[in-house]
């Protein structure tokens, strides 16, 4: 089922403090909770790294 998001443009909303990011989904990680966006914008501005990785975190 992770797979199926491969290659995916999708919107991750991380909060007020963080902002939105949007990319290509490139690897997603269920063991380790973990997605992958390559070609990154955040807050509608390119990113200046390749690839961002988000993990979720629970607090």
């Amino acid at each position: 089922m992770a797979a199926d998001w491969l290659g995916s443009l999708v919107s991750i909303n991380c909060g007020e403090s963080l902002g939105v990011y949007q990319g290509e989904v490139s690897s997603v990680d269920q063991s380790s909770q973990t997605i992958s966006l390559k070609q990154p914008f955040h807050n509608g501005v390119k990113c200046p790294v390749p690839e961002v990785t988000f993990r979720l975190v629970l607090s």
